[in-house]
């Protein structure tokens, strides 16, 4: 796993630098933050994970009052505490929050949608203790791509996080990469799931594409 990798905190200080284009420091980070609905603020947070919003979406999230009465009410419902802490009871409603975003996500036209990797980002974006951010690099180097259910990739990350021995070689990286981070330029996220995201992302990058990350 990429938490092993000696070049693991280098490539994660570089994801969390402000100076290159990397999303690390703008995807979490970006203000405002509004519990209560997807901003316009979100949305642009998400496009910097090289995510395409299709624009009735974006006219769905801020201008849809029904919607955003929805997003609101599903936003408020969701478990209070990280995935580590969750039951299968608390997918429940995880998974009709995802669901809403998931569907309200849909191109004009499409009479379905499938945009699962812009739903998991978004998603994100609002409960980055809660929802992995998941994509096909991610699930590729985990190798759960083929079990095609949210709920199931879920648990997988749960279990991670809930594994002791992975989370202190999660620790143990983040601990380098602050000694790294001499000129303090990188300022990491406070998640640890989201932590554990960039590390896999940048190891499953450094695999599946060859990226410089």
């Amino acid at each position: 796993m990429g938490l092993t990798h000696p070049e693991s905190p280098k490539r994660v200080l570089q994801y969390f630098d402000p100076q290159t284009n990397c999303a690390g420091a703008t995807f979490a980070g970006l203000e405002p933050h509004d519990q209560s609905a997807i901003t316009a603020t979100d949305l642009l947070a998400v496009t910097t994970l090289a995510i395409d919003i299709p624009v009735l979406a974006i006219r769905r999230f801020l201008e849809d009052d029904n919607l955003m009465s929805s997003i609101e009410a599903t936003l408020k419902a969701l478990p209070k505490h990280a995935l580590e802490e969750t039951t299968e009871a608390d997918f429940a409603a995880m998974a009709v929050f995802y669901d809403l975003v998931k569907a309200s996500l849909a191109r004009a036209g499409s009479r379905s949608s499938n945009s699962w990797v812009t739903s998991s980002k978004t998603t994100a974006r609002k409960r980055p203790d809660l929802f992995p951010v998941r994509d096909n690099d991610v699930c590729k180097f985990l190798r759960i791509d083929r079990l095609g259910d949210r709920a199931k990739d879920w648990v997988v990350f749960r279990e991670l996080m809930r594994d002791e021995a992975i989370r202190s070689e999660l620790d143990g990286v983040i601990a380098k990469v602050n000694e790294l981070n001499v000129e303090s330029r990188s300022v990491l996220d406070k998640e640890p799931l989201r932590l554990l995201d960039v590390v896999l992302w940048t190891a499953a990058r450094r695999c599946v594409r060859g990226s410089n990350i």
